[in-house]
């Protein structure tokens, strides 16, 4: 076969490949991943609601940065299996990891409510259930890309919204169920709500590519570690993820401090989750003609700029209007940052490098919250907001850098910033 023929055949492989953007069967994955989010990501943003409720009465020997330690490192396992399953993912395992992650949630779901002890709950909501998120969150966003090419930046949107649905949701369940029906019930409703969303999941999910052309090696990072605006774009999230958690999980706890009354407080969790989905909607929309990378630095650092003026508030009123604030623009940034990492590289191989994000960002949600918590327990909410607000200073450091000047060339960053 001639060079020519060769170029040609694969010109026509990739138009082949080429992802249809659209159709019953791309929607329909969009609509069970949106589910799963709500259900599972949902869940995971609702923790503060937990974080109140543990430290009020099942848990209350423990100190806050100590029950923190549960959710933080709940949140960071949604994250750090995601090189493993993102490599799978490429490798066309798709089926078999989903399984695994559904029955790992599942039976994490019905042991939480047996569960009385620090050590327990930490062990089933903190490492079984977070394992079983973080085995499904990577490939499902992985999904995405097999079916979506130009629409990728709204549709990433729209399933994160779901998250931001589930997490406005649960923490109205919890106060609403609670004390009629009490913790372990309230828990197993939980379950059978996700169980539900699992099954049409499995049902409608599937892989439009199922393995990648080329042969894979779990850890082979030659292409992301010679690509220094990968490494300063995940670097910089990376900050954004030890600060942008740390209102969620003392959202409760610092309203209650200001005088705002138990019952408002704890729906706050749920005030600030919903608002949220307007920012991860408006940015999706915006993406395209804006560019992800711009948008994704834009929130992250308004937002972190929000939490350090979210910790000196005393007014109830500007407390919950700043709370609200952050959600919108923590919402922007959760909806797409995702996107330019995938838009470095090709489909086939997007799972390595959304994955390898993923697992690293998860370090910072994981040592984000307690470190806050320790913070406030010795020192106040004033210092919480100035260890979170920092991280805005070095974001913004990133961008007249030389890898932040290769991203304006490439058109992932508008020259506007430089």
């Amino acid at each position: 076969m001639t060079p020519q023929a060769t170029e040609d055949s694969k010109e026509n492989l990739n138009v082949l490949n080429a992802p249809p953007d659209g159709g019953m069967r791309a929607w329909l994955i969009v609509a069970a991943i949106f589910g799963i989010n709500m259900a599972q990501g949902g869940y995971l943003v609702a923790w503060g609601t937990f974080q109140a409720f543990y430290q009020t009465s099942i848990l209350r020997d423990k100190g806050p940065s100590t029950i923190a330690w549960i959710g933080s490192i709940q949140y960071a396992l949604d994250g750090i299996p995601g090189l493993l399953a993102g490599r799978l993912l490429d490798a066309g395992y798709f089926r078999i990891i989903f399984i695994a992650s559904c029955v790992a949630s599942t039976l994490a779901n019905f042991t939480i409510p047996e569960c009385h002890q620090y050590y327990q709950f930490f062990l089933a909501q903190s490492i079984l259930y977070g394992l079983g998120a973080g085995f499904l969150y990577t490939p499902c966003l992985g999904l995405i890309s097999h079916w979506f090419s130009k629409k990728r930046p709204l549709v990433f949107a729209i399933v994160t919204v779901g998250s931001g649905v589930g997490g406005a949701i649960y923490p109205v369940m919890f106060r609403r169920l609670e004390p009629r029906i009490g913790f372990q019930w309230t828990m197993r409703v939980f379950a059978f709500y996700q169980t539900l969303c699992f099954l049409f999941g499995y049902v409608v999910l599937r892989p439009r590519i199922n393995k990648a052309e080329t042969a894979l090696r779990l850890f082979d990072f030659n292409g992301v570690v010679r690509s220094p605006p990968y490494i300063f774009y995940v670097f910089a999230t990376f900050l954004a993820f030890m600060a942008l958690f740390t209102p969620l999980t003392f959202m409760t706890i610092k309203a209650e401090h200001i005088g705002i009354s138990s019952d408002l407080s704890f729906y706050l969790v749920a005030i600030v989750n919903a608002s949220t989905i307007p920012g991860r909607l408006i940015c999706g929309l915006l993406a395209r003609k804006y560019g992800a990378l711009n948008l994704t630095f834009i929130a992250t650092c308004c937002s972190v700029a929000f939490i350090l003026a979210w910790a000196f508030v005393t007014d109830p009123l500007t407390y919950i209007i700043m709370s609200v604030c952050y959600g919108i623009l923590s919402g922007a940034f959760l909806g797409i940052f995702l996107v330019p990492v995938v838009q470095m590289g090709d489909v086939h191989d997007s799972g390595r490098r959304t994955g390898l994000q993923l697992t690293i960002l998860s370090i910072g949600a994981l040592i984000g919250p307690p470190i806050s918590g320790a913070i406030q327990m010795n020192n106040g909410f004033g210092l919480v907001g100035v260890y979170a607000g920092e991280y805005s200073i070095f974001i913004f450091t990133f961008l007249p850098s030389e890898p932040g000047i290769k991203l304006q060339q490439q058109r992932w960053l508008l020259p506007v910033f430089l």
